[in-house]
């Protein structure tokens, strides 16, 4: 068996936190991930940096994003709500109601989430993390782990464990050998994806005009193509965005310039013409992202996915490979929170494994 050295399969929260909490302890690792960059399912514009992908957390039922934030020192703020709602149905038209209500203090990271993906990052050294290799298949031979990857070529090397951040039914496609059971890949396949079905919607303009009309920027609308929009103002600038509730096969056939026209207009049926021409506005569609979503992905399940508290890998796979993505853990399943809890039980079962007391720092 090859010395004691972790692969970590996927960079976005769950894998960077993975190699955070392993460098802090001394653990020697590599993180692989197939895209040109790190942050997974949280992508910021590079301009003002608004979020593509997650955006809140809720400090008062998340603690583990709370804390890791705090020790990253990232400033936070809180979700601007101040003001009137906006409805939209094809009856009424736009109609101005009470402010929406969120019910708990929901937060964001200043500057973007990607700042999260990017201090964590800059914690490691550049020499054990790889961009551009996308994982295809996994081989436990009597050395240890072997990998191969797709993309650019990444020198061959055995690991004594295998953690894998990465949605389940991305896993389920890899190619395991001896192969994963049917039982395990059917449970796998089941799990959605959150986000994957999804896709966002930012304009970017040189103030928060709606503040000044007594607008909190939220909004919901029946007839789209965004059914739910809220303030995106952060340090970086004004903005508002939007979730598309149109499906990702009628996305599809629009196109993104037409999408994008779509959104634009209605922008300016809900909060006025000065939202109707933004400095600019970006689009993203993670149905189309081949490293978040599958074709089972494209219908959204309207519920956050998670593998059952029941799903365990039988031998040999049991003790060689650990599930930590956002997905993997019943708590939070699907939240950034799920994340960085599916790697502290990881980190706990490694620790355990070796013979280790109180792992995890804080």
């Amino acid at each position: 068996m090859t010395q004691a050295r972790i692969a970590i399969i996927g960079g976005g929260l769950a894998g960077l936190y993975a190699a955070y909490r392993l460098h802090q302890l001394g653990i020697a690792f590599d993180l692989f991930e197939a895209r040109s960059r790190l942050g997974g399912r949280i992508l910021s514009t590079a301009s003002g940096g608004f979020d593509l992908g997650p955006s809140w957390f809720w400090p008062d039922f998340q603690p583990l994003m709370h804390n890791l934030v705090a020790e990253l020192g990232l400033p936070a703020f809180e979700q601007y709500t101040a003001g009137a709602t906006l409805v939209e149905d094809q009856v009424a038209g736009v109609v101005r109601t009470s402010g929406y209500l969120p019910g708990n203090t929901s937060m964001r990271v200043e500057g973007g989430t990607s700042r999260l993906a990017e201090a964590l990052a800059a914690s490691l050294p550049p020499s054990q993390v790889h961009l551009n290799a996308a994982l295809t298949s996994v081989h436990l031979e009597e050395q240890g782990v072997r990998l191969t990857f797709s993309g650019e070529p990444v020198q061959a090397s055995y690991y004594s464990s295998l953690w894998l951040a990465l949605p389940p039914r991305l896993i389920a496609g890899i190619q395991f050998t001896p192969g994963l059971l049917q039982p395990e890949l059917q449970q796998l396949m089941a799990v959605p994806t959150w986000m994957a079905a999804h896709a966002k919607y930012v304009a970017r303009y040189a103030k928060p005009f709606w503040r000044d009309a007594g607008l909190s920027g939220d909004a919901f609308s029946r007839i789209g193509p965004m059914a739910e929009l809220h303030d995106a103002c952060n340090d970086g600038g004004a903005a508002l965005f939007g979730f598309l509730g149109v499906s990702a096969a009628q996305r599809a056939r629009i196109g993104e310039s037409d999408l994008k026209a779509l959104c634009r207009a209605q922008l300016g049926r809900l909060f006025g013409d000065q939202a109707a021409d933004p400095i600019e506005d970006y689009l993203y569609d993670w149905a189309a992202d081949p490293f978040t979503a599958t074709d089972q992905d494209q219908v959204a399940s309207g519920a956050h996915g998670y593998l059952e508290r029941s799903f365990s890998l039988a031998p040999p796979w049991e003790d060689m490979m650990r599930l930590i993505g956002s997905e993997a853990t019943a708590e939070q399943g699907g939240y950034m929170e799920g994340a960085l809890g599916a790697v502290d039980v990881a980190m706990q079962a490694h620790h355990r494994s070796a013979g280790i007391n109180n792992p995890l720092r804080r």
